[in-house]
């Protein structure tokens, strides 16, 4: 009995972090109403209180649920492996996966980025603090093998994050329109598909040590 009620409070629990999700995303923090993410996921505003606290509450569930999920598993990906591009490889999976499971953090992001901010909990950063001592430790590894440039942690995670974020935001939308089809009209009409795959390469490409020119 008690197993099936625990049961029962976590699958509520996901019903309102998925509704609160869409909402966040469609309005924004400022926007979002807890009366319509408890009408999507189906409860009162009294069990989604009960069941997570309020919106700012909600909201820090939210972004938790998705980032310090990636911080979770990149961690357990990037223990599986021993060699730094692997581990590299890795990093840039997780939160390709996340995003692809979570298509409504790209908007999340973005609108965070038009306020600067404002509205991110303790949470966000300490999720985000715990993936890039991932990546500094991923980087420091690879510059002393010589398979990397030393170089800084944050901008490898910005241009990783930032190009993830485009490809699956802004990239779909641009691309749709005839003009810019038709200044970039030798490229496959099927490359989003393959983004993932793509940034993956050009990010490790971008870091990756090369040879000495011989004299």
């Amino acid at each position: 009995m008690q197993h099936a009620q625990s049961e029962k409070k976590g699958e509520t629990r996901e019903r309102i972090i998925q509704a609160a999700k869409d909402v966040f995303a469609e309005q924004g923090f400022a926007g979002a109403r807890v009366d319509e993410i408890a009408s999507r996921a189906g409860v009162n505003k009294a069990a989604l209180y009960y069941h997570i606290g309020d919106k700012q509450a909600l909201y820090a569930e939210v972004l938790h649920d998705v980032i310090g999920a990636t911080a979770a598993r990149l961690s357990m990906d990037i223990a599986a492996q021993t060699d730094p591009e692997e581990k590299l490889r890795a990093y840039i999976r997780s939160f390709a996966a996340a995003l692809d499971a979570n298509p409504q953090m790209p908007r999340i992001m973005m609108r965070e980025i038009a306020s600067d901010g404002v509205n991110l909990p303790q949470v966000f950063f300490d999720d985000i603090a715990l993936i890039l001592q991932s990546v500094a430790g991923i980087i420091d590894e690879g510059a002393r093998v010589g398979v990397f440039v030393k170089t800084v942690p944050v901008l490898v995670h910005t241009m990783t994050v930032g190009a993830l974020i485009f490809s699956k935001l802004i990239g779909p939308m641009v691309m749709s329109h005839p003009r810019i089809r038709e200044a970039v009209k030798d490229m496959d009409d099927d490359f989003l598909d393959h983004s993932n795959a793509e940034i993956e390469r050009l990010v490790l490409r971008a870091i990756k040590q090369t040879e000495s020119p011989r004299r």
